[in-house]
C-alpha cells in the first residue's frame, strides 16, 4: 500500500462513520460495509475484491442497529480493512472478514470517546457566547468536530492496517488460512442464527428455511428476486409513499422566508446533524446551526441574530430524516413570531414533538427500510452481479432522500399537522406490517447464495464442514437455553 492509498483509505473511513458531507444519506450508503467495502477494493486497485469482501461483512452486521447511538462494531472500519486484508494478503473475503471483524471495536471507541470530545466543543461554544463573542455555530457544529473525527479515524486505521501488517510477520496468514475460514463462516451464521431467534415466529423460520432450501437446490438467479421483491415492495407502498412524499401547498403569504431559505436549512442539516452528536445535547448543535441561515434572514444585527441561533442549540434528538417535518414547522413558527410579534415558547414546542418522531422514525428508516434493502444488495453480490447490487442501495438514498426533503417543506408550509400524518404514514404502511415476511425470504436466499459461494472450500476441507456444524449447533443450543431462560 502506498501513501497515498494510505491517505486516501483514512478519508474513506472518515467520510464514511462521519455522515457529514453526504447529505444524510452516507449512513445508508458509504458506512454500509458493501460500499464502504467496494471503495477501499477501487483505491487498491481492486474493486471486485472489494466488494466481495464488503458483501460478507455487511452478511455479519446484517443485525445492525444504532437506534440510540449503541451498536456492537463499527462496521464501515471492518470493511475497510477486510477489503485491505483481502487485496493485501490475498485472502478470501471470508478469511479477511474474520481477520478485521476485531478491529471493528475500534470504532466503538472513536464514537463513545467523540461524543465526549464534542461536548468539550458545546462548552467552548457557551462560554463565547456568554462572554457576548457571538460564535460561529459553523465552527462548533461542523469544522472543529469534523477535524478532530478525521484525526481519530486517521490514528485507527493506521494502527489497524499497521497492527495487523505486524501480526502476518509472526503469524503468517497463508498457513492459517482454514481457521479464518471457520471464524468467518461462524461469524455469518451466528449474525443470521441470532435474527431467526429475534423474529421468534415460526412463520417466519419456515419462510426463511424454504428459501435457503430453494436457492441451494435450484440456485435461482438474485436478479429475478430482486426484480420481485421490487415488484412486490411497489405494490404494498406506492399508493401511501406517493401520498407521503407527493407536493405541498405553498404558502403566498410568506413575507420572509423563500424556498432557497428553505433548501439551504435542510441542506445543513443532512450534512451535520451528527456532526457534533455529544451526551450534552445529541443534536441540539445540528439544529441550531440548521438555523443560523434562517435567524439571518429574519433579524438584524449580530447579537440578536447569535440569540436566536444559540436558543436552538440546546438538546434534541430525533430520526433525522423522518423527524423532518419539526424543522419546518419550527422554522415557520419562527417567522410567524416576527410577523404577529408573538412570544410563543418555540423551544417547548421543538422538545414536544421530538421524541414521537425519534421512535417511530427509526423503527421504518432503520428496522424496515434498511434491512430490506441492504439484504437484497448482499443478495445481488454474493451472486456476483456486482454492480447491479449497488441498485438497492442508490434507491435507499433516494427514498431517505424524498422523506426528509419533502417532511422538511410540509412541516414548513403545513405546520404540524404534517408529522402527524408522518406518524400515521409509518403506523399503516404494508411495508411495515409485511417486512418481516420479506426480510425472512430474503436472507433465507442470502444464506443460500453463501452456502453455494463457500462449496468449493467445503468440499476440499470436509474436516471444516464438520467444525463448522458441531460448533454452529453449540451455539444455537446456547440461544434456545437463553430464550427459554428469559
Amino acid at each position: 500500500m502506498t501513501e497515498f492509498q494510505f491517505i486516501l483509505i483514512s478519508i474513506l473511513y472518515f467520510w464514511g462513520s462521519s455522515t457529514a458531507l453526504s447529505f444524510g444519506i452516507g449512513y445508508y450508503t458509504l458506512y454500509r460495509p458493501l460500499v464502504s467495502g467496494m471503495l477501499a477494493g477501487m483505491i487498491l486497485g481492486d474493486i471486485t475484491t472489494g466488494l466481495q469482501t464488503g458483501a460478507i461483512v455487511n452478511l455479519i452486521y446484517i443485525d445492525f442497529v444504532s437506534t440510540g447511538g449503541s451498536f456492537k462494531g463499527d462496521q464501515c472500519l471492518t470493511a475497510v480493512i477486510s477489503a485491505v486484508a483481502a487485496v493485501i494478503f490475498r485472502l478470501s473475503p471470508v478469511e479477511s472478514a474474520a481477520i478485521a471483524y476485531p478491529f471493528g471495536f475500534f470504532g466503538i471507541l472513536i464514537w463513545k470517546y467523540r461524543l465526549n470530545i464534542n461536548s468539550v466543543f458545546v462548552k467552548i461554544y457557551e462560554k463565547k457566547y456568554n462572554k457576548g463573542l457571538n460564535p460561529n455555530i459553523a465552527i462548533y457544529n461542523g469544522l472543529l468536530p469534523q477535524l478532530l473525527l478525521y484525526l481519530m479515524s486517521t490514528v485507527v486505521i493506521a494502527f489497524s492496517i499497521g497492527t495487523m501488517i505486524i501480526l502476518n510477520n509472526f503469524i503468517y496468514y497463508e498457513s492459517i488460512k482454514n481457521i479464518f475460514f471457520i471464524m468467518g463462516i461462524l461469524l455469518t451464521f451466528s449474525s443470521i442464527i441470532n435474527i431467526i431467534f429475534n423474529l421468534k415466529k415460526i412463520l417466519f423460520i419456515l419462510i426463511f428455511v424454504s428459501f435457503l432450501l430453494i436457492v441451494l437446490f435450484f440456485n435461482i438467479s438474485s436478479s429475478f428476486l430482486f426484480f420481485i421483491t421490487i415488484v412486490v415492495l411497489l405494490i404494498l407502498s406506492y399508493k401511501d409513499i406517493i401520498k407521503d412524499i407527493s407536493g405541498f401547498t405553498y404558502k403566498q403569504e410568506s413575507l420572509h422566508i423563500n424556498k432557497k431559505d428553505l433548501v439551504y436549512s435542510w441542506i445543513i442539516w443532512m450534512n451535520f446533524s451528527h456532526s457534533c452528536y455529544s451526551y450534552d445535547r445529541l443534536q441540539g448543535m445540528a439544529f441550531a446551526h440548521s438555523m443560523k441561515n434562517i435567524a439571518k434572514k429574519l433579524y438584524k444585527g449580530n447579537n440578536k441574530v447569535s440569540e436566536v441561533i444559540h436558543e436552538y442549540s440546546d438538546f434534541f434528538n430525533t430520526e433525522p430524516n423522518m423527524g423532518t417535518p419539526i424543522h419546518g414547522y419550527i422554522i415557520s413558527l419562527e417567522e410567524k413570531k416576527i410577523i404577529s410579534n408573538e412570544n410563543s415558547d418555540i423551544g417547548y414546542i421543538k422538545k414536544g414533538m421530538m421524541g414521537i418522531a425519534a421512535g417511530l422514525g427509526d423503527s421504518y428508516t432503520q428496522v424496515v427500510l434498511t434491512p430490506m434493502f441492504i439484504t437484497l444488495s448482499i443478495l445481488l453480490s454474493l451472486d456476483k452481479n456486482y454492480y447491479v447490487a449497488l441498485l438497492p442501495i442508490i434507491l435507499l438514498g433516494i427514498i431517505i432522500l424524498l422523506l426528509s426533503y419533502t417532511g422538511w417543506m410540509k412541516g414548513y408550509y403545513e405546520g404540524k399537522g404534517s408529522l402527524i400524518k408522518r406518524i400515521n404514514f409509518v403506523k399503516k404502511s404494508k411495508i411495515k406490517r409485511y417486512s418481516s415476511y420479506i426480510f425472512s425470504a430474503l436472507l433465507g436466499a442470502c444464506t443460500g447464495k453463501f452456502i453455494n459461494l463457500s462449496q468449493e472450500t467445503f468440499r476440499e476441507n470436509l474436516y471444516i464442514v464438520l467444525v463448522i456444524i458441531i460448533l454452529t449447533i453449540i451455539y444455537t443450543i446456547y440461544l434456545i437455553g437463553k430464550h427459554m431462560r428469559s
